[in-house]
């Protein structure tokens, strides 16, 4: 922004992602809540309580000194992506090889802005996709900490992260639609679809687990970020 539109532009634009890392730790620990309350019901009245314990503890690691190594932080980040992964291949075999019937949930209801019109339904779309892109930017806020030549190698890891993001959502989406899952205030989409590909057996616990632990890393994400796009904000 800062390159084609001006430094005045490029504030902005830092400004806005600078409180976009206030609400991915917000959104990420609402959701890796989620899915504990999804795995574990008994849990949900005390679901607000878990999520300040969650940012409590992600905050005291990080005064405390805490770094992204990535052997540590490696780990649920490829459990995740194995879980997501199986989930899908699991889902797509039960729907072609079990004839899988849809579940049987009620419609949620469509909210005020998509009667109002395509103006509305366009944006409603736009932020919707916004969020699954959430944690996209964390790779050209933090450029600086990889290795040379660090612009080639961002790009690289840009380019794998929207293929495993843009196939991770297309394929839960699917699934999604080809069973008859919507939105419950009690249960995520994400359990809905594990708990009918897999029961509530130990994988569906591995696949909530993942969930948990990555949804929690995106949370940390943004206190290891933050500062690095401070300081290029504080240099204009």
């Amino acid at each position: 922004a800062k390159e084609n539109l001006g430094v005045t532009p490029g504030l902005v634009a830092a400004a806005a992602l600078l409180i976009d890392y206030v609400l991915t730790v917000a959104v990420s620990v609402a959701a890796g809540i989620a899915a504990v309350t999804s795995a574990l019901p008994k849990l949900l009245p005390y679901r607000e309580a878990l999520c300040l314990l969650a940012i409590y503890l992600i905050l005291t690691a990080n005064l405390r000194g805490m770094r992204e190594s990535a052997t540590v932080f490696g780990v649920p980040v490829y459990l995740f992506i194995f879980s997501a992964y199986l989930l899908i291949i699991g889902g797509f075999v039960k729907l072609f090889m079990s004839g899988a019937q849809p579940v049987a949930v009620l419609a949620a209801e469509p909210s005020a802005l998509m009667k109002v019109g395509a103006t509305w339904l366009f944006l409603r779309a736009f932020a919707a996709g916004c969020t699954a892109l959430t944690g996209v930017e964390a790779i050209s806020n933090g450029v600086q900490a990889f290795k040379k030549p660090a612009s080639r190698n961002a790009s690289i890891t840009l380019f794998i992260m929207a293929g495993i993001l843009g196939t991770m959502f297309l394929g839960i989406t699917a699934l999604a639609h080809k069973f008859g899952i919507a939105p419950l205030a009690h249960e995520t989409v994400l359990s809905q679809i594990n708990q009918t590909v897999f029961g509530r057996g130990p994988i569906y616990f591995l696949i909530q687990a993942a969930t948990i632990f990555i949804l929690l890393l995106a949370a940390n994400t943004a206190f290891a970020d933050f500062p690095r796009l401070g300081a290029l904000h504080a240099g204009d």
